[in-house]
C-alpha cells in the first residue's frame, strides 16, 4: 500500500532524531513551566524534583510524578473556574478556546482551556489523521458530533476546517435528518463516535448508507476488533478511528494507511511523537512496558506551554507497540487497535482480570 506521508521531515526520520526531538521539546517545555505554573512548580517540588533533574526522557518518567483527575478538581476548585494551571495563560489576556468534560466518571466536570497559540498547534494534529485516511484539501466532511462545551465536536471541527476540509456540522440533527442531509450532500468522509457510525447504520433504508464515501472516522468510545471490521462492512469503506482526551485539547493518536489492519494484526494507533509524548505504565510498579504489553497510558503535550499537560495518567488501559509493530516505517509508537479500555471497568472473574469493553460480539 502507498503511504500517504503528511510530514516528511518527522514522518521519514529515525526513532533516535524523534525522541531526541522530544527531549528538546520537553526540557523547554519543562523550564518554562517551572517559571510560569504554580501547579505544576508546587506538584514537583512536593516529590522533591526539578528541571534540572530531567536530562533524559527515562529520568523524565523515572522521577517527574503524574496528575491526575483528581488533582486537576482539586486545583479548580481551589482557584475556580480554571485553576492555577491556567493563570498564566489568563494574565496574557488573550482568547482561550474552553472544554469540559463529561462528567460521567463520577468524580466530577474538569475545565480545560488553551490560548490561541497552542489552538494553532493542535489543529495541525488532526491533519495526520486525515492525510493518512485518505482525504485532501477540498473534500466534504459530515461531522456527527454536536457542538457544545464539551471537546469532541469543536475540537474536531477546528481541525477539519484548518485542514481544508468542507464541513457540515449536523451533530445537533436528528438521525433522520442526518441521513436526509448526507444523501442531499454527498459528502466524502463522515465523523461520528463509533457506536453512532453503528446507529446510523442501523437505521439506515439502504446499505452502504451514504455511498461514495472514501472513508469513515470515528471515536471517542472504546471497541473490540470485530465491532471496528463490522463498521467497515456495513458503510463499504476504510474505517479509522482515533483517540484523545478533553486533557489532550486534541486527537493524538491515528491510525496510518493500514487502518484497523487485520484480526490475525491488528492496527497500530500511532502516537503523533513530535506533538505528543506518550508512556504506557505498569501501575504496579511504575515502569514502562515492553512492546505488546498492556498498562496505563500517561500524556504529555508537547505544544501546550501556556496551559501545560504533562504526565497526566489518564485511567485508560492499552496494548502498547514499539513503532516496529507497523511495517508502514514511521518512528512513532502507539498502542494497538481496540485496546484501549477504563481501567476502572475491569472486572476480575476467577482471578482473571477482564475488561467487558474489548469483549467482541
Amino acid at each position: 500500500m502507498e503511504l500517504r506521508i503528511h510530514d516528511e521531515r518527522y514522518e521519514r526520520a529515525d526513532r533516535a532524531t524523534i525522541r531526541a526531538l522530544q527531549l528538546e521539546k520537553l526540557q523547554t517545555l519543562l523550564a518554562k513551566t517551572w517559571e510560569t505554573n504554580a501547579f505544576y512548580r508546587d506538584h514537583w517540588r512536593a516529590a522533591g524534583v526539578s528541571p534540572d533533574d530531567i536530562t533524559s526522557l527515562d529520568a523524565f518518567t523515572a522521577k517527574l510524578p503524574h496528575i491526575r483527575k483528581a488533582d486537576l478538581i482539586a486545583d479548580q476548585e481551589a482557584d475556580p473556574p480554571f485553576g492555577r494551571r491556567a493563570a498564566h495563560a489568563r494574565a496574557q489576556g488573550g482568547q482561550l478556546m474552553v472544554f469540559t468534560t463529561s462528567g460521567t466518571t463520577g468524580q466530577g466536570v474538569e475545565v480545560h482551556a488553551q490560548t490561541r497559540a497552542e489552538w494553532r498547534r493542535t489543529s495541525k494534529v488532526s491533519d495526520y489523521q486525515l492525510r493518512w485516511g485518505g482525504l485532501e484539501p477540498g473534500d466534504s466532511m459530515f461531522l456527527c458530533f454536536p457542538i457544545t462545551l464539551l471537546g469532541g465536536g469543536r475540537i474536531e471541527l477546528v481541525g477539519l476546517e484548518s485542514y481544508g476540509l468542507t464541513v457540515y456540522p449536523v451533530g445537533n440533527y436528528d438521525v433522520a435528518r442526518k441521513l436526509e442531509l448526507m444523501a442531499r450532500f454527498k459528502p466524502n468522509a463522515i465523523q461520528a463516535t463509533t457506536s453512532y457510525l453503528a446507529h446510523l447504520a442501523a437505521v439506515s433504508e439502504c446499505m452502504p448508507p451514504a455511498p461514495g464515501l472514501k472513508a469513515i472516522f470515528g471515536g471517542g468510545e472504546g471497541g473490540g476488533f470485530s465491532y471496528l471490521e463490522r463498521l467497515q462492512e456495513q458503510w463499504g469503506v476504510p474505517f479509522f478511528n482515533q483517540s484523545g482526551a478533553t486533557q489532550t485539547r486534541v486527537d493524538h493518536m491515528h491510525p496510518c494507511e493500514r487502518g484497523i489492519g487485520s484480526r490475525a494484526r491488528p492496527g497500530m494507533l500511532h502516537n503523533i511523537d513530535p506533538y505528543f509524548l506518550i508512556e504506557v505504565i505498569d501501575p504496579e510498579t511504575g515502569r514502562h512496558v515492553k512492546d505488546g504489553e498492556a498498562g496505563e497510558i500517561v500524556v504529555t503535550s508537547l505544544i501546550h506551554d501556556d496551559i501545560p499537560l504533562i504526565r497526566c495518567a489518564m485511567s485508560d488501559r492499552a496494548v502498547y507497540h514499539d513503532p516496529a509493530y507497523c511495517d508502514c516505517g514511521r518512528p512513532f509508537c502507539g498502542v494497538e487497535i481496540g485496546t484501549i479500555s477504563r481501567m476502572d471497568d475491569m472486572k476480575k472473574v476467577k482471578g482473571i482480570n477482564i475488561w467487558p469493553s474489548r469483549l467482541t460480539t
